[in-house]
């Protein structure tokens, strides 16, 4: 089996690419009307029921052309990376995932959050508890030797994103960036459990 294999299982990503959509569009709004930024982001301390569900779509538009930047290196990971989990798991079990990570996301943040109540933006979380179980699925696909992996052009990808996600994870720390270390680490330790729930299921499809 090649990682390009991965692709090619049955099924639509409909979950993927709803929330890439969504994500793409809230974006674009808040773009054109940065005002809106207040009613959409993650509060600690939240207004709005719909924030944490919203705040996981868009990011801080000052300066816009880094929220542009930000947001097409998210798409860059969700897209290949929720693809690839919703082939192998179904469409069900990634909503089921990508629901569980927000509310796990909102719970951390509160907790980290207790004396210093900010605004948060960023579908980063999601995107690493995709790509945690996607690693996963690309290492199986590894493991079996099928294809040299080193004369499969995806992995340079995936290996060039899994360097990226980690060298960013590297540079956050709980002393200078606690909301969004402990907001990524949700998105990884949800990953986990997912694999470790699914692992059975996963290298049957695999």
């Amino acid at each position: 089996m090649k990682l390009s294999d991965l692709y090619k299982i049955k099924g639509f990503p409909v979950v993927t690419v709803t929330l890439t959509l969504i994500s793409f569009v809230l974006s674009c709004i808040v773009w054109l009307e940065p005002a809106l930024f207040d009613y959409l982001c993650i509060e600690t301390r939240p207004q709005y029921f719909w924030q944490y569900f919203s705040g996981c779509f868009i990011h801080n538009v000052e300066p816009k052309w880094v929220m542009w930047v930000h947001m097409i290196m998210n798409f860059m990971g969700l897209v290949p990376f929720g693809i690839i989990v919703e082939k192998v798991l179904g469409s069900k079990k990634i909503f089921v995932l990508f629901l569980t990570e927000l509310v796990v996301t909102a719970v951390s943040l509160q907790l980290a959050s207790l004396n210093n109540p900010t605004k948060i933006s960023g579908i980063s979380t999601i995107t690493y508890a995709f790509a945690t179980v996607a690693f996963y699925c690309i290492f199986l696909v590894l493991k079996k030797r099928e294809t040299p992996y080193l004369k499969q052009p995806l992995f340079y990808y995936f290996a060039f994103q899994f360097w990226g996600m980690l060298q960013m994870l590297l540079m956050m720390n709980p002393v200078n960036a606690l909301t969004s270390f402990v907001g990524h680490i949700s998105g990884i330790v949800v990953g986990i459990v997912t694999v470790i729930v699914t692992a059975r299921e996963i290298k049957v499809k695999i």
